[in-house]
């Protein structure tokens, strides 16, 4: 939360947060359908683990983008 507040300010940030657990909950949801699907239609989740791997260096290679602007103190 506090990140979040940081980034979006105090106002916005709950609902902002609210928006992120809702994205997270729905992609937990089709994930473990899409694992399921995957383990009914191959046989085992060797298939849904890779694509869960490939999908996680996919996401830390995203986070290692961003760029946080710091903001300098003015000097007095």
């Amino acid at each position: 939360m506090k990140l979040t507040t940081g980034v979006f300010g105090s106002e916005q940030a709950p609902v902002v947060f609210g928006w992120i657990v809702a994205g997270h909950q729905l992609g937990a949801a089709f994930a473990a359908l899409g694992a399921g699907m995957l383990r009914n239609s191959l046989g085992s989740y060797t298939a849904a683990t890779m694509i869960s791997g490939a999908l996680c260096l996919v996401a830390a290679a995203l986070v290692l983008r961003i760029r946080i602007e710091r903001q300098r103190p003015v000097p007095v």
